[in-house]
């Protein structure tokens, strides 16, 4: 049921009551015209339907970044269990900050505020500098190799971190909504004109169906808006993508089992 719901809130009784307001005035005062629909989708159904388009294409590109981020964390962690000259204590150290690291960035993309980046930078610096050849414990080749994947890492949060910040334009959305808000009024007319003949009934039910289904297009696409928030059945489920360090008995299990 919830997902039939999550699309009703506020805007969808705003925009009920303008539509029966505006057949109400339309009927009272004799008011109707004819206008053509193609004024309709330039107006509205054209802006409604790119925003919902390039939200879902930031949601699927976003996916596609974690997906590389959770691989570039995973590379470095086996990277790093592979080599012999480490203590395993230092190795036990760059594990937690890994885990850190995905557990922080996660936290920070669920905030509607974004806040924990700088904490998220501060803690790949560390990784970085325990990764360098100055480690004796780590080769020249090993370390570029590390480097790289760092890099790797750094480059998908901070694309992650664009997509959360960076939306569909705020100004096209407020456009959007003031003309869904004004549309009854612009609408309803025509509709009078049309259905002069009709049951009055008809036309308040035709006016209400119309409005609410632009309006819960335009919540659809508010949703998809913030694909890390939690707050829609759509979003991204962050915990599929987060780190987590592979239990060491299933690890040595699977390194003594025979083939």
């Amino acid at each position: 049921m919830r997902k039939y719901l999550e699309i009703i809130n506020h805007r969808t009784f705003i925009i009920v009551v303008l539509c029966i307001a505006s057949v109400y005035v339309c009927l009272r005062f004799d008011y109707a015209y004819n206008v053509d629909w193609i004024f309709l989708s330039i107006a509205v159904l054209f802006p409604l339907v790119f925003t919902i388009r390039e939200a879902f294409r930031r949601r699927q590109l976003a996916i596609r970044v974690l997906s590389a981020l959770k691989a570039a964390i995973s590379a470095y962690y086996f990277g790093l269990e592979n080599n012999n000259k480490m203590p395993m204590a230092e190795k036990r150290r760059i594990h937690g900050l890994m885990t850190d690291l995905s557990d922080k960035f996660t936290q920070s993309l669920k905030d509607s505020e974004h806040h924990g980046m700088d904490e998220v930078r501060g803690l790949i610096r560390q990784i970085y500098a325990l990764s360098t050849p100055k480690n004796d414990a780590i080769s020249s080749n090993a370390s570029l190799k590390m480097m790289r994947v760092i890099q790797d890492i750094q480059e998908n949060i901070e694309s992650l971190n664009g997509i959360k910040m960076h939306g569909t334009p705020v100004s096209l959305r407020a456009y959007l909504l003031l003309g869904l808000y004004f549309l009854p009024f612009i609408f309803t007319p025509n509709l009078v004109y049309n259905l002069h003949d009709d049951p009055r009934w008809l036309i308040y039910v035709l006016n209400i169906v119309n409005g609410f289904v632009l309006i819960s297009l335009y919540n659809l696409q508010d949703l998809l808006e913030d694909p890390f928030d939690q707050m829609g059945l759509d979003d991204i489920k962050l915990n599929e993508f987060q780190f987590a360090e592979p239990d060491p008995q299933i690890q040595t299990t699977a390194a003594v089992s025979p083939p």
